[in-house]
Order: C-alpha cells, then sequence, then structure tokens
C-alpha cells in the first residue's frame, strides 16, 4: 500500500488524505477503509499517473455478507485437515502433483486414507487418486507431494476469490479497494481521498512584556486512523465549504414495469402446399435479419452473414487501439485552473509531521510578535463591581487565526485564560483574561420626561411630541498605582440617542464602547445620556373643552387656533345633547310598549258584564292614546337623527380644515 505523503484537515469534519509511490510495469494497488468511509471515498477518489500510465479500473468489496459473497463458489477450505478437504472438492479437476523429480498430470478421481501400522504406531496416510492420460489410476501419498498444481483456471481464481473474502472478513470493519494499472517501467502514482476526520483545533499562548507581546500558536491534530502519519507534509484549512454524505455503496436498483405477454389460443395447424423456394432462399427473401421460423427448422447461416455482422460492430463500436489512445489522451495531462478560495483559510506546516496511529499531537502554526495594549474593559452584564484586565489584541501577524483558548502570562506569571475569536489580518479585538480587584465601579441611574416640544393639528387629530431622557453615571474609583486605559461597554437602548455625551470609539451589536484613562489613585465619572421622542395623539371631536383650553393655557397652540377650537368644542357638545335627546325619547317609547302591554292584558282578562263592557271602551280609548305618542316620539327622533347628520358634516368640514404645527421652546 502506498504510504501516505499529505494530510489536509478540514474545520468541517473531513480531511483530506494524498498517497504516493513507484510501480513496475502492469501492477495492482490494494487500499483498505471503514465501511463508514466508503461514501466518501467513492465520490472523491482520485488516481492519477504521473508518468504516462493508465488506470484501467478500481475494483472493492460490495456491501454483501461473506455468506452471499461465496454462495457461489463450490470450494470451502475446512478447519481441520485443509489439503485433504480441500483435494476432496475438487474431484475431476486437472492438477499436477511433483512427486520426487517427476511431475504427474492428472484429473482427481478421489481421496483415501490408509491406516498404517510403525511398529507400534498406527498412522493414517492420505492417498490421492489421479487418471492420468485418461487410462491409468495412479495414487500419490499427499504428504509426499512437493507440490499439488490446480490446471483449471477458474477453480484457481475461485479459490483465491475466497482467500480474499475470508482475510478481508478478519479485518472487521475494513473494506479493500483495489487500483489496477497498466503501463511500462517504473512510474510514480498519486491516490488522493476525502473521509471523515476529527476537526483539528488551536490554542494559543500570549506573553506580555514590556516590548512587544509575543503570541505563540499550537494546532491539535487527531489521527484516528490505524495508520501512521509518517513525515506527512500537513495543512490545516478553516473555513465552511459544503460537504454531505451521499450512498454511493449500496447498491440500487430501479424497478421496472413487467410486461406480461399476450396469451392467445392456440389453433391447428393448417394443412398448405410445400413451399418451392429452398429454406435458405425462404430466409433470405427479406434483405434484414429478421426470421420467421417454426421451431423444428434448423437454420444454418452463411459465412457472408458472419461477415456482414462483424462489419456493422467493426463500424459500432470504437477499436480497442483506439479506446487506449482516447483513454491517454483524456488521462495526462490534465489542464487545470487556480480559483479564489472565498473565506477559507490555510495553515501550511513547513516540517514534516509524524502522528502515530491513534494518537494525537500537537503542532506550532505560530510564534511571532504582534500589536497590543494592555487595558480594562468594564461591562456591568459581566461583572457589576469591577472591570477586567484584558489585553487590546490587534492582529498584526499577517496570518488568519483560528478561534481557540488563549493562556495569558507575563513574566513567567500565569495571569488568565481567554477565548480569541477568528480574527483575519488587521483585525481588533479585547481578550479580557482576569479580574482588575484594584477598580471599583458603581453606577447611579436617573431619568426624567420633559413637556411637549412640538405639536401638529391634521385631519381631526392633535400631535404631540415630547422627550424621554436617562442619565447613567458611572463612577470609577481607580485604587491601583498605575493609570488605567479604560473601555466602558455600554449597552444602548433601540430608538435612543447619544446627547451631550463624547462619541463611543466603536459600537458592537449591543453596546458603545467609550474609551478613556483613568489616573491613579482617583476616582472619576463618566456619563452616558440618551434620549428618545415619545408620541402621543388625541381625536380633537373626543377632547373635552376643558382639555383643550388646559393645552391653550399651556401655549401648545395660538389664539386663533382656539377660536377654531371652541366653535369644534361648541358642535359636539351639539351632537353631544342630540345623542342624549334621542336617548330620552327612545326611553318614553319603551315605556308606551310597556304600558300598552299591560292594557292588553287587562283587555283579556275582563269578561262581558256591564262595567267590564265600560271599563273596555276604556282601555281601548287609552290604547289609542298611546298609539298617537308613539307615533310623535319616532317623528321626533328622525327630526334629531336629521339635525345629528347635519351638526357631525359640518363638524368634519370644519375639522378638516384645521391645520396647526409648532415647535415649543
Amino acid at each position: 500500500m502506498l504510504a501516505i505523503k499529505k494530510v489536509v484537515l478540514f474545520k468541517h469534519g473531513v480531511g483530506h488524505f494524498e498517497r504516493e509511490g513507484q510501480i513496475s510495469g502492469d501492477a495492482s494497488i490494494d487500499l483498505y477503509f471503514r465501511a463508514s468511509e466508503m461514501n466518501d471515498v467513492l465520490k472523491s477518489l482520485t488516481v492519477l499517473d504521473l508518468t504516462g500510465g493508465l488506470i484501467t479500473s478500481i475494483s472493492y468489496e460490495s456491501t454483501l455478507s461473506v455468506e452471499e459473497q461465496l454462495k457461489d463458489i463450490a470450494i470451502r477450505l475446512p478447519e481441520n485437515n485443509a489439503l485433504k478437504g480441500l483435494l476432496s472438492q475438487v474431484q475431476g479437476a486437472r492438477v499436477a502433483i511433483d512427486v520426487g523429480q517427476k511431475t504427474i498430470t492428472g484429473v482427481v478421481t478421489g481421496i483415501e486414507t490408509v491406516k498404517r501400522q510403525t511398529g507400534e504406531i498406527v498412522l493414517d496416510t492420505t492417498y490421492v487418486s489421479l487418471l492420468v492420460e485418461g487410462r491409468a489410476l495412479q495414487s500419490f501419498d499427499v504428504m509426499e507431494a512437493k507440490q499439488i498444481t490446480l490446471l483449471d483456471d477458474n477453480l484457481k481464481k475461485d479459490l483465491q476469490h475466497l482467500l480474499d473474502v475470508l482475510i478481508a472478513a478478519k479485518k472487521k470493519d475494513l473494506k479493500k479497494f483495489t487500483v489496477f494499472l497498466k503501463g511500462e517501467g517504473e512510474r510514480t502514482i498519486n491516490i488522493s481521498y476525502i473521509v471523515a476526520a476529527p476537526v483539528w483545533k488551536t490554542s494559543y499562548r500570549l506573553l506580555l512584556s514590556e516590548e512587544s507581546p509575543l503570541i505563540q500558536g499550537w494546532a491539535v491534530v487527531d489521527n484516528t486512523q490505524d495508520e501512521d502519519w509518517e513525515n506527512v507534509s500537513l495543512s490545516l484549512v478553516a473555513g465552511l465549504p459544503v460537504s454531505f454524505i451521499h450512498d454511493l455503496y449500496s447498491p440500487r436498483y430501479q424497478k421496472r414495469p413487467e410486461v406480461r405477454s399476450k396469451q392467445e389460443t392456440a389453433y391447428a395447424p393448417p394443412k398448405s402446399e410445400k413451399a418451392v423456394a429452398s429454406r435458405r432462399g425462404a430466409a433470405m427473401a427479406n434483405d434484414g435479419l429478421s426470421f420467421a421460423l417454426d421451431e423444428d427448422i434448423e437454420l444454418d447461416l452463411s459465412e457472408d452473414i458472419d461477415l456482414s455482422l462483424d462489419e456493422a460492430v467493426a463500424k459500432a463500436a470504437p477499436s480497442r487501439a483506439a479506446l487506449k489512445k482516447m483513454a491517454l489522451e483524456s488521462s495526462v495531462p490534465i489542464q487545470t485552473r487556480t480559483v479564489d478560495v472565498g473565506d477559507l483559510f490555510q495553515y501550511e506546516i513547513e516540517n514534516p509531521v509524524t502522528v502515530r496511529r491513534q494518537q494525537s499531537a500537537l503542532v506550532p502554526i505560530l510564534q511571532t510578535r504582534f500589536g497590543g495594549e494592555r487595558v480594562v474593559v468594564y461591562n456591568s452584564e459581566v461583572r457589576y463591581t469591577n472591570p477586567m484586565s484584558a489585553v487590546l489584541f490587534k492582529n498584526t501577524t499577517g496570518l488568519t487565526l483560528e478561534n481557540g483558548p488563549l493562556t495569558v502570562f507575563e513574566d513567567d506569571a500565569y495571569l488568565g485564560e481567554a477565548m480569541l475569536d477568528t480574527l483575519k489580518p488587521d483585525e481588533e479585538q479585547i481578550v479580557p483574561y482576569s479580574v482588575e480587584l484594584g477598580c471599583i465601579v458603581s453606577i447611579d441611574h436617573r431619568s426624567n420626561k420633559h413637556a411637549v416640544h412640538q405639536v401638529a393639528i391634521r385631519y381631526g387629530h392633535m400631535s404631540m411630541l415630547h422627550y424621554d431622557i436617562g442619565h447613567k453615571t458611572y463612577i470609577i474609583n481607580n485604587k491601583t498605582e498605575r493609570d488605567l486605559d479604560f473601555f466602558l461597554e455600554h449597552r444602548f437602548n433601540r430608538g435612543w440617542n447619544l446627547i451631550d455625551t463624547p462619541q463611543p470609539v466603536e459600537r458592537t451589536e449591543h453596546f458603545y464602547r467609550f474609551r478613556f484613562e483613568v489616573s491613579a489613585k482617583t476616582t472619576q465619572e463618566f456619563t452616558v445620556t440618551e434620549r428618545t421622542v415619545r408620541s402621543t395623539k388625541h381625536l380633537l371631536k373626543n377632547t373635552s373643552r376643558t382639555t383643550l383650553k388646559g393645552w391653550f393655557e399651556n401655549k401648545y397652540f395660538d389664539k386663533k387656533t382656539w377660536r377654531v377650537l371652541e366653535g369644534v368644542v361648541q358642535l359636539t357638545e351639539k351632537i353631544t345633547q342630540i345623542q342624549r335627546d334621542i336617548r330620552t325619547k327612545e326611553d318614553a317609547i319603551k315605556a308606551v310598549f310597556k304600558n300598552q302591554e299591560r292594557v292588553r292584558e287587562n283587555l283579556q282578562a275582563l269578561g262581558n258584564t256591564e262595567d267590564e263592557r265600560g271599563l273596555r271602551e276604556r282601555y281601548i280609548a287609552s290604547l289609542a292614546n298611546e298609539e298617537d305618542k308613539l307615533a310623535k316620539y319616532q317623528a321626533e327622533i328622525e327630526e334629531l337623527k336629521a339635525q345629528k347628520d347635519t351638526t357631525e358634516k359640518n363638524l368634519n368640514t370644519q375639522l378638516n380644515t384645521i391645520e396647526f404645527e409648532a415647535t415649543l421652546s
């Protein structure tokens, strides 16, 4: 098997492996992969003969079990007496047996065991019987034979396949690939493929000093394969290229429609005259190769028909020589082009790397000085009372730094740990690594609501704008002996703007980041003031005279607008009174209906006496009077509704004519 020469590990869980080595002449190369790797190998395996040879084919083990793979093989290997058991299974096969100085060729007719007594010991001696030259039967002691050769090519292939399957089965989860190559002389073969591999990881050590700080980076790589990586070229790639698993290993079968033959009733053979033409002439009556034959007719194809068929095949398919030429032209050389890899970045390890199988290794990828400053950063959501000691890390290494844990040292002393995000060249990150206990921070909150500062009247609505202002004061007590380069992270509210506050040096997704200096042994305040605009909207026709008068007294609008609004109020009050009158009339109608119901019940209870007849007449007169009242009330309600509609139209017309806008001091 060719040795691994190059390993490229990716961050999304795959590895690219290259093997390279020398072969001579026609050869085959065996590769072994786990069953779980087969789909990745089948979609990525690339084989190159770098010196002009041909890759004829690549075979690999199927998904069938050992029993299924061997079901068509007639021979088996017995666990005991292997030679005897094997010879007993090849009866009828031609073999050659080397006995002494002679080689006898014949057909195996059987195996027999004869007991021999040597002194007091009885031994079993196995003889193989051969039919030699088709005439004589001869027996040979199997143990005296120097060599027994199978002369049947099919049997030899079956035996070799049997051995290959059995040895592959002992390799547990491994599947065998065999690459068949054809060529002349010494040649270089390159094989590459992609399989699942552990994600490589990074860790960093940061050494602070009075000079520019130093960063050292290490990659953690894991070799989970059953093969050593011996002096391989190692590359580490980060990014997220598209990768997936697709089942190419399992056999696929396409379901086909079943066409049933049409069953017809058999006919009795009709009697017909004999044909005058010969059978050959009748068969060749048509120029094509379609024949209608009876089952008992013997067809004798002439030589010229055979020749025409050969010519047709020769024209339909290119010759083997032509196929070889086309394959060679398409195999080498291969034109390639370089493409932009986008956000992928790669660490090329210059020195060869060795990682034993089932082991891991730390590989150095970086050691250089970088641009960095010691700072403190305060975020009340991280720690309320103290800021964090941090490094303002600027990536001046010229490399993209993959994310990973970072351990900070100063003068051989351990200071703390942090996580470094992925940084492209010249990007910055604040990297906090410990709590700065020598600095204490407290916070004072204040907020207030300012009066209306803008008024607008349009389309019957009055809008008023006012400010809500929040103040947050950070009180920083620096008890240390050194000045602090202080970063303050303040969470901003959406829709609020900074006022009367220094501009932040940067803004993150959720925080303003301010930067200032806090002198040693001092207490310093930093106030962040934010403001937002609140809006309220009022429907003027639903606003009372008292409210409107209060707005006028607060000078939300001028005297001219107030006079117009007074007219609006009068109309709204008139509409309110009309609605009140309508409800009064409706209540009166309900009272009449109730009284009529009472009178009708009394009428039903009266008899035919003289007194009752007089009372009935009074009730009937009362009902007639009530009906007159109903008609009067209903007419008055209709008139009030008409007045209300007219007044509302006048009100809407007047409201739509009012437009006013002012900014208050």
